[in-house]
């Protein structure tokens, strides 16, 4: 799905106008062949089954389930990962037009204050929900308390 992202991009910006389609010109048909081709290329390598390469053989098995109970939890898997895909190249490309709206306005940097506070936003609920035991929030004379020092520093150079 991230071969997509250039495309979906593109389709994004048609819409919302800030990208204009003259298709009789010969750029307006350059951008819609690269667009095609881009779907295309993303198609064949999602789709094209060939054969597997085996460098050597391996007893290892990652999932330790049988083959029997994986076919319905497969199933659901592969729908949840291709709505998870398709939703991640869908941001990504809002994310460049926002990105490219905030730079005709502000400073470069700005939009990288802007990610890295919802990065930090979105870090904070995370670990909120997956670590409930507050005994592992208290930092110490240890790696953590360098760690926390470090983000901190880096987060105020590039604001």
């Amino acid at each position: 799905m991230t071969n997509l992202i250039p495309a979906m991009t593109f389709v994004m910006a048609i819409i919302l106008r800030m990208e204009s389609l003259s298709i009789k010109t010969n750029i307006g048909k350059a951008k819609v062949l690269g667009t095609i081709l881009s779907i295309a290329g993303a198609m064949v390598l999602t789709f094209y089954k060939g054969r597997e390469i085996k460098l050597w053989s391996t007893n290892i098995n990652l999932l330790h389930q049988d083959h029997h109970d994986m076919s319905e939890q497969s199933s659901r898997n592969q729908a949840l990962g291709g709505f998870l895909g398709v939703a991640s190249a869908v941001s990504m490309a809002v994310w460049m037009i926002l990105q490219a709206k905030l730079s005709m306005e502000y400073p470069p940097y700005s939009a990288t204050a802007l990610m890295s506070l919802c990065a930090s936003i979105q870090s904070v609920v995370y670990a909120l929900c997956t670590e409930r035991h507050w005994s592992a929030w208290k930092l110490g004379w240890n790696v953590r308390l360098l760690t926390v020092v470090y983000g901190v520093r880096c987060f105020l150079q590039i604001s």
